[in-house]
């Protein structure tokens, strides 16, 4: 009885809906998860809101048939869905990207609440430009962010200043409440045990096949999928640094482990920069093809 009490009460909602606003960006509110932020539509980023698709937009051109354009995605590693507000309702915090094919990457913070049975975008920030997120908390009823930014002597391409930011919600407000300076980023921000998730953005490592990395002070030591390795790394973080020489176990082991531990060793001693991507480490790498990025994600 009780599902076809709620079942009647969505239809009655979604033809509401339907036959007064054609519910654009809007999505009837049941449990939160990142699938259901994907499709909403976002305010705050341009002059007027932009939806989503499979958590994308991309406009027109700027210019008939050129490359720039506007676009928006939906980072969807690193989010947080909890009771913000403490009003017994679930909200959501997210990131959202925005770039026009320059140089220039804005990330924003946008907050999604319930708003008469549906959820929708109830307030925006802008963060700034090519800002490194390392995380994403909620404590002690404030949004906390840890962020790498420009210092004001520094590029916007190149930040190294560590700041901590925390945010308040309540009824649809998202302030600002501090903005500390923790230093600059060093090999000590590296701390901790990473997991090797992809080889380059769109190139992720085989789910079977685990591929570990743990900084302790200048040393690192992980798991290749079959040997174990270790080394050292030194350098000015984070746009240059030397990593290596990689001692490493001789086992073998079966052919698909194998391949993956043979382009993962190579990748990683030729890494010369880190960097943070919400909530991912990214070691930098040049070879014949070009620039990537081993990701990896913190355990």
């Amino acid at each position: 009885m009780l599902n076809h009490y709620r079942l009647v009460m969505w239809v009655g909602l979604l033809g509401a809906c339907l036959s007064l606003f054609g519910c654009a960006g809007v999505i009837p509110a049941s449990p939160l998860d990142v699938a259901s932020l994907k499709n909403l539509s976002y305010a705050g980023i341009y002059h007027e809101p932009v939806t989503l698709q499979q958590g994308r937009y991309e406009g027109k051109p700027y210019v008939p048939e050129g490359a720039a354009r506007p676009r928006v995605r939906l980072v969807e590693q690193l989010y947080v869905i909890a009771d913000l507000d403490n009003d017994g309702v679930e909200e959501a915090a997210v990131f959202l990207t925005e770039s026009a094919g320059g140089s220039g990457s804005y990330t924003f913070l946008a907050i999604i609440d319930e708003v008469n049975g549906q959820y929708q975008n109830v307030a925006t920030q802008k963060l700034g430009d090519r800002i490194q997120v390392r995380n994403l908390e909620f404590k002690a009823g404030l949004l906390s962010l840890n962020l790498v930014t420009a210092a004001p002597d520094e590029a916007a391409c190149c930040p190294t200043l560590k700041v901590q930011q925390s945010y308040h919600y309540h009824a649809g407000q998202l302030v600002q409440t501090t903005a500390e300076p923790q230093g600059q980023v060093s090999l000590a921000d590296l701390q901790g045990r990473w997991k090797l998730t992809h080889f380059d953005r769109n190139e992720p490592v085989p789910a079977e096949t685990e591929v570990t990395l743990e900084f302790r002070d200048a040393q690192f030591a992980g798991l290749a999928g079959c040997n174990r390795y270790f080394g050292a790394i030194k350098g000015k973080a984070p746009l240059n640094i030397a990593i290596g020489p990689i001692g490493a176990t001789r086992r073998m082991c079966p052919t698909a482990v194998m391949q993956v531990e043979d382009r993962f060793l190579p990748a990683l001693q030729q890494a010369t920069q880190f960097r943070f991507l919400f909530g991912q480490l990214a070691l930098s790498y040049q070879d014949d093809k070009g620039l990537h990025s081993l990701l990896f994600a913190p355990q």
